[in-house]
């Protein structure tokens, strides 16, 4: 069977997922680097109105970038159903300031008849800025793409 959400999504390597149904993907604006069936890799870039007051990279937009990312390697393994995310496990090691590029990059550990597990890190040039285990659970939920 043809998965078309996976060549959707290699179709944007190099270029910002405009193809992204969510409206807070468009917002993060990331670029699509790498992707196959069990992986996906994201750049964005630090803007201002995603830092805290110190000036960091909020870690409130550092779980969405996990969670969207997360959300779109769940997308291309070719699921009938939804598999909504049961849980996000963030630890943050170092910041990232305004301008900075970070890479998101994701990897499926586990899909089972079930649950689905996923991990993810997050890098600048500095180095390791978060990592993240998410689980994804099976709904009854059918995908219209």
């Amino acid at each position: 069977m043809e998965n078309t959400r996976l060549q959707l999504l290699q179709s944007f390597i190099g270029k910002p997922f405009s193809g992204s149904p969510s409206p807070f993907a468009k917002w993060l604006n990331g670029t699509v680097i790498s992707v196959d069936e069990n992986s996906v890799e994201f750049q964005f870039e630090v803007r201002k109105e995603m830092t805290n007051p110190a000036g960091t990279l909020h870690g409130g937009v550092i779980c969405g970038m996990f969670d969207d990312c997360i959300g779109v390697n769940f997308m291309i393994l070719g699921t009938e159903n939804f598999y909504p995310t049961i849980n996000l496990n963030v630890e943050f090691f170092s910041a990232a300031k305004e301008g900075d590029t970070v890479i998101v990059k994701t990897n499926v550990i586990k899909k089972g008849k079930s649950v689905i597990n996923v991990k993810a890190n997050m890098f600048s040039s500095k180095g390791i800025i978060a990592s993240a285990t998410s689980n994804l659970v099976l709904s009854e939920m059918k995908i219209n793409m």
